[in-house]
């Protein structure tokens, strides 16, 4: 044991000694103290009393002081007046130690595994430790055998859930799981009990990256994972946005929320990942780009397969998200949907708020027309707006059509 210095005359306490007499069965011999048994002998290798007080002399039958002595395989200590500690947190040239109630130190788990000991040398560990675990412990883990573990940088204690079955302890600037038993967890873990459900997970990265330490919550960034199977059973991997305390964006149940990120904007529904495609926001239609790994929102003119069932249809939202109704560069749109003829039609009137406009195959205003004819021969008329006249009631007019909305996509 490297810091255990043992019987040289050096241990000896050499400065004046801070108890006037030892009752009687101490004796004084010059600058050091000896024991005489009630026989009249000098005391040796053995640990006496005094009232309450255990003290040790050596082979040369001095007492002790200030040092580590190796008693029956055992090691106790002797303070500055000579006095064996017991029970309890020592500190010997810095480092901590624990003793129990006879004062023997302790090695490995110890006080009901409050504390670890260092099993060769005996000092207390503080930080991150893979230990083994005690067979007491009824773990989530079958037969697990080793396991991270922390013990407090101060107190020494090891850190583990007491009320439920997880703690989240900031370690620096980076924050860990632990459940009950004090073992470090990762991947998604319930911390809270919320609602939604969601917003009560964080998530614990599973091995060493170039940004993260194993077991390290995702705080402050995007993280691309599964999401967790409690709450939505999906192998799929999605993109999800943590923040500084480490929970992931999420919407109340039924519903989306806007995030604006890195001068972009982003929609996350009630199971905290960011979806892709067209939604619907109240009455107003974003598009949230076409997959998984391009998901902000998108503005101007598109020209894409955006809702799954137009393909190379067109689309047009407005700085701020929002589909638009009207005209843009003679075409009409609704919602952000381009409104145009079938093929065969060749021409529709397209009916939006209750005001029809006349438009081609390619969704092109038809202006200033007199008996137009499309494919099954009805004769249309426009105006120099391409406003169709006469329209309210007419059941030959095509309604305006919003875009495909995609789902939790």
């Amino acid at each position: 044991m490297k810091k255990i210095i043992l019987s040289a005359l050096s241990i000896y306490f050499i400065f004046t000694f801070s108890l006037v007499s030892f009752a009687g069965q101490f004796e004084q011999t010059g600058e050091y103290y000896r024991y005489f048994e009630d026989d009249g002998t000098v005391a040796h290798n053995k640990m006496v009393y005094s009232g309450n007080d255990r003290y040790y002399v050596n082979s040369d039958g001095y007492v002790v002081f200030n040092s580590w002595i190796d008693y029956n395989d055992k090691y106790y200590y002797a303070g500055n007046d000579g006095k064996l500690y017991s029970g309890g947190i020592i500190e010997v040239d810095g480092y901590k130690y624990y003793l129990d109630n006879e004062g023997a130190m302790q090695k490995g788990w110890c006080n009901d595994y409050e504390y670890y000991a260092d099993p060769d040398d005996g000092y207390l560990v503080n930080g991150f430790q893979e230990l083994e675990v005690p067979r007491g412990f009824t773990t989530e883990i079958s037969n697990e055998r080793t396991a991270w573990f922390y013990f407090d940088s101060n107190t020494y204690k090891r850190v583990y859930a007491e009320k439920d079955a997880y703690v989240v302890r900031l370690v620096g600037e980076r924050r860990y799981c632990f459940d009950q038993n004090g073992i470090l967890r990762t991947g998604w873990r319930r911390i809270k009990d919320t609602a939604p459900v969601m917003k009560g997970y964080m998530y614990f990265v599973e091995e060493t990256t170039e940004l993260f330490k194993y077991g390290e919550a995702v705080t402050d960034t995007w993280y691309a994972v599964e999401p967790p199977k409690e709450v939505l059973s999906s192998t799929e991997v999605r993109y999800f946005h943590f923040n500084g305390q480490g929970q992931p964006r999420t919407a109340n149940e039924g519903s989306y929320t806007k995030v604006r990120l890195d001068d972009k904007t982003f929609l996350f529904n009630e199971y905290g990942f960011a979806v892709y495609g067209v939604h619907r926001i109240g009455n107003d239609y974003y598009y949230f780009g076409p997959s998984v790994k391009d998901c902000s929102m998108k503005t101007g003119l598109i020209t894409a397969d955006v809702d799954g069932t137009n393909s190379g249809g067109n689309f047009y939202f407005a700085d701020d998200g929002k589909g638009v109704t009207g005209i843009k560069s003679n075409k009409l749109y609704y919602k952000g949907k381009l409104q145009k003829a079938d093929p065969e039609q060749k021409y529709a009137a397209v009916k939006i708020n209750n005001v029809a406009y006349l438009v081609n195959t390619s969704g092109v205003i038809q202006k200033n027309k007199k008996k137009l004819k499309d494919g099954d021969g009805n004769e249309w008329t426009s105006n120099s707006s391409g406003v169709v006249p006469g329209t309210s009631g007419d059941a030959s007019y095509t309604e305006a059509e919003p875009p495909y909305v995609s789902g939790e996509n």
